[in-house]
């Protein structure tokens, strides 16, 4: 099928764009709502306005959501600037002039452009992208002014798209058109109205006597709320997309999806929470779920457990992972690591289909009315509560970033300890060298328990190997004990040929111990 790409290339290496649900984040990526405002805008401003450009935009609105090529973009510290506001009546009002709190989020994206891919048979698509392409050439910005972009058409391109819209996904959620979507935009800008306005109100001026009281009626007749304004245009529908996963060739790919739920702590948290509660987290997260779920029974992919009460055969489930700022320490933004949970994750049996999840995990996590990630409180008794949210990922950072966890890698190490499946027969203090090596045979048995393969090495240590971590261990600020009957240690692992994540070990991996995130860019730690 023809397909066609809108190329969007931020000419500054910035994309400046406020989050319509925060007015302190950036949007991005930039929705194809705002995509198709600019192109609106652009439009509007020749007159009289094109009637080709107008039924290509028609036709591009009406249009399945794009596929979307996404590049890594940063988010940069959001400054407060103070502008003044519009002028008051009065002579007095520059003197009481007030400036306002403005925020201005903008994302760092370098030199690779955005892509909006779409797919079309029709037989006057040419014709509507000749009329598209006369219409980008008057683009200047998406967004903030200073958004400068330069937007161009690619015909018969090859799909590189990095995300593809699933009306099923519980991934980040984005603003599309639809339908009719110009002529809602020339309602809410209300030009005939307030030309109308003018005119009427220009004629009253340079009137006289019975005729200007006539004129006066009529105007207050046709506009009894005084001059029409234009509304803000709102684009309420949304879709789902979710990331096209290239999984690396080789080893079995994990047991979970890696398109991984996060939640993020909310902003109006009153406390925050450290690696070391994560037991306590998690369980009372998955408690919310189980009581919260509008599917009673709630299945055994998220349960663990078959309808008759005995553990899932299958033996994978759903699972929770702590989000904290743990870092590498030979990276400068990671030294100072301190291990505070940013958020967490829902991981999700591979096999369990996206209308499955959206089923039972999609009014848990959204607003039924407006579709926006609704806030989810988890008690924590005398610890108190802590708030979460959906990440919509429009603003990632790398703590939250799935792929920081599922990046295929040679070497992985664990940030919260690994439970092991068996205690060790060897006496630790009398043997420690016999010690490491049956740990180590234990944790290969459980490498391939989650179909991974055979370590070809394994480094065993109670101290953590990424900053912000705890000690495996409870006593001296170490991990409390998951379970009474086990040992945990932290690991760092090698394998001969790369692992795809999320990567999950030992007999806490549901609860977030044996959490694994890949070890790059050194040598490896294991001897």
């Amino acid at each position: 099928m023809p397909s066609f790409a809108l190329v969007i290339e931020y000419l500054t290496g910035y994309a400046v764009a406020t989050d319509t649900a925060n007015r302190e984040r950036a949007e991005w990526p930039p929705h194809p709502a705002r995509v198709f405002m600019a192109l609106a805008a652009a439009h509007f401003e020749t007159e009289p306005t094109n009637a080709a450009q107008r039924e290509a935009l028609q036709w591009l609105a009406a249009l399945d959501a794009p596929n979307m090529t996404i590049p890594d973009a940063t988010p940069r510290d959001v400054l407060t600037v103070y502008v003044p506001v519009n002028d008051q009546k009065g002579g007095e009002a520059l003197v009481k002039r007030s400036r306002q709190p403005r925020h201005f989020p903008r994302m760092y994206v370098g030199e690779t452009p955005v892509r909006l891919t779409w797919e079309s048979d029709s037989p006057e698509a040419s014709t509507h992208i000749d009329a598209l392409e006369d219409v980008c050439r008057s683009v200047t910005r998406i967004g903030h002014s200073s958004s400068l972009t330069w937007v161009r058409v690619e015909r018969g391109c090859t799909d590189s798209s990095t995300h593809i819209p699933d009306e099923r996904s519980l991934e980040r959620q984005v603003r599309v058109t639809s339908f009719g979507a110009l002529k809602r935009l020339e309602d809410a800008f209300n030009k005939t109205a307030i030309d109308d306005y003018v005119a009427l109100e220009e004629q009253v001026s340079s009137s006289k006597g019975k005729a200007k009281k006539n004129l006066q009626e009529q105007l207050k007749e046709r506009f009894p709320r005084g001059k029409p304004t234009s509304q803000r245009p709102v684009f309420s529908i949304s879709r789902g997309y979710r990331p096209i996963a290239h999984l690396a060739s080789g080893p079995s790919p994990s047991p979970f999806d890696p398109n991984f739920i996060v939640l993020r702590a909310a902003d109006d948290n009153a406390q925050s929470f450290g690696l070391e509660s994560t037991a306590q987290i998690t369980a009372a997260l998955r408690s919310l779920i189980m009581s919260a779920s509008g599917v009673q029974p709630v299945p055994a992919w998220v349960s663990g457990h078959e309808p008759s009460g005995e553990k899932l055969a299958s033996g994978n489930h759903m699972a929770f992972i702590p989000l904290a700022f743990a870092g590498r320490p030979w990276i400068p933004n990671e030294q100072f690591a301190d291990g505070h949970l940013m958020g967490l994750g829902i991981l999700l049996p591979r096999d369990v289909t996206h209308r499955e999840r959206a089923r039972v995990l999609g009014p848990i996590l959204f607003d039924p009315t407006t579709s926006q990630p609704k806030p989810l409180t988890v008690t924590l008794g005398r610890a108190g509560v802590w708030t979460l949210v959906r990440d919509t990922g429009l603003t990632p950072k790398r703590t939250l970033d799935a792929t920081t966890y599922t990046a295929p890698s040679r070497s992985w190490a664990s940030v919260t300890p690994v439970v092991l499946d068996r205690m060790p027969k060897t006496d630790r203090v009398k043997d420690p060298v016999g010690w490491r090596a049956e740990v180590a045979g234990i944790v290969t048995q459980s490498c391939g328990r989650v179909g991974l393969p055979t370590p070809i090495a394994v480094r065993v240590e109670k101290t953590p190997f990424f900053m912000g971590s705890l000690r495996a261990m409870p006593g001296q600020g170490g991990f409390p004990q998951l379970r009474v009957d086990k040992f945990q240690v932290h690991l760092a692992i090698d394998f001969e040929e790369p692992a795809a994540g999320p990567v999950l070990l030992g007999a806490g991996r549901f609860r977030g111990y044996g959490l694994m995130r890949p070890w790059q860019n050194r040598e490896s730690q294991c001897v």
